[in-house]
């Protein structure tokens, strides 16, 4: 990967970089020319180490989602750190599996801290500088399980379907301060994590059901990724991109 100058250098913030969508879209973005600010709970210095020895430029710290105030520290160390973000991703999730009774208040909470809360609370932070230099990308990520939830979704759907208001709202709040706000919503995605999770058969159902009969991989969603970042999709704002091979609404 070599990293061009499309983006002059512009700070992009990835949260959930560790997982299997985050390193694609941490690619994707490197060689598109930004910087990254790469963030997860689990250490993605690997990642950040890839991307250096390739000719771009990332660092990397971890960060838990689960707690606002880490989250408030993580930002303010990237304001301090770069004195500028141009792009945050939201892509960072907490997607467990579970029956309706089985779901406690704290679980609950639990999700809709790190899928919710931690993307208002960056978009918070990160948004007043964009919105002084009148550009900014802010790009979250929803679910095709807001469309067609799967049982046992109800907490993680419900997440999203937020996630998706979310987004709506900051669009009209933002607009004019040159700030465009997007949601990517994936279907089921192929990658280390998902794969070790859920069965096979999974995947051949959603394949199945889907116009363009195969299963979707984190590469196929860089690309949507890397339109909403840049300054093509100047005039798009409060959009849901659905990335999932024509399975939406089935």
């Amino acid at each position: 990967m070599s990293a061009s100058n499309d983006f002059n250098g512009r700070v992009a913030v990835l949260t959930g970089a560790a997982g299997g969508l985050g390193e694609a879209f941490a690619l994707r973005l490197a060689a598109s020319g930004h910087r990254l600010v790469l963030t997860d709970r689990e250490p993605c210095d690997t990642l950040a180490g890839r991307i250096e020895a390739s000719g771009g430029r990332a660092t990397a710290t971890t960060c838990d989602l689960g707690d606002p105030a880490s989250v408030e520290r993580f930002a303010a160390k990237v304001l301090k750190e770069t004195g500028r973000v141009d792009v945050l991703v939201n892509n960072a999730a907490f997607m467990p599996m579970a029956p309706l009774a089985s779901i406690t208040a704290e679980l609950w909470r639990q999700i809709m801290t790190v899928n919710v809360e931690a993307p208002f609370l960056l978009a918070q932070a990160f948004s007043a500088d964009m919105m002084e230099r009148r550009w900014g990308r802010i790009v979250n990520l929803a679910s095709s399980t807001v469309w067609g939830p799967p049982p046992g979704m109800s907490a993680y759907a419900s997440s999203k379907m937020a996630v998706i208001g979310l987004t709506r709202a900051l669009a009209a709040e933002l607009g004019a301060h040159g700030i465009t706000v997007n949601a990517i919503s994936p279907g089921l995605t192929r990658h280390p994590g998902s794969a070790a999770n859920l069965p096979a058969e999974a995947f051949e159902v959603v394949r199945a059901r889907q116009f363009i009969p195969r299963t979707e991989v984190p590469d196929d969603l860089s690309g949507a990724l890397a339109f909403l970042a840049s300054d093509d999709a100047r005039f798009v704002t409060g959009q849901v991109l659905n990335v999932d091979g024509g399975g939406f609404g089935f």
